[in-house]
């Protein structure tokens, strides 16, 4: 065969390839597009989208909720919902340490209440002093602070 009549047969199959081309759907829910006014009533009948999901699986469309919680936004005009994602977008403002060593004070008093104080309390220690909040701190006892039983 000569040059000429191949070029001619690769013309003639090129253009019945570009006459029988047809464009894919522009979306990329073209498989739920044809089933969009029974999804819509399933969802306002109040259908869950795993339901739905499990009804389009009977037709052979499988498709995952995600797709179809997108689908019915776009279809309805809404926007999609915005998925967060577990990690914080910013960073917390770093909380200044202070290397003076702070005293341990007790709590401020308490305003008197209507209710009788009980006469043994949770937040009395061995050592006769309140509990405060915070990070428990071992008081080492001296010589002169051991009691003797």
């Amino acid at each position: 065969m000569s040059e000429p009549a191949e070029t001619a047969t690769r013309t003639q199959r090129f253009n019945e390839a570009v006459r029988d081309f047809k464009l894919p759907s522009p979306s990329r829910d073209a498989k739920l597009m044809p089933l969009k006014d029974g999804i819509v009533e399933l969802r306002q009948k109040g259908a869950s989208l795993r339901l739905i999901r499990e009804l389009l699986a009977t037709v052979d469309i499988a498709v995952g909720t995600d797709a179809i919680a997108r689908f019915l936004a776009e279809v309805n005009g809404e926007q999609s919902p915005h998925r967060s994602s577990k990690r914080p977008r910013h960073r917390r403002a770093a909380v200044p340490v202070s290397t003076a060593a702070t005293p341990i004070t007790s709590p401020p008093p308490q305003p008197p209440s209507s209710k009788p104080t009980p006469t043994t309390s949770n937040t009395e220690t061995p050592s006769g002093r309140s509990r405060i909040r915070g990070p428990r701190i071992a008081i080492l006892a001296t010589s002169d602070q051991r009691c003797v039983s």
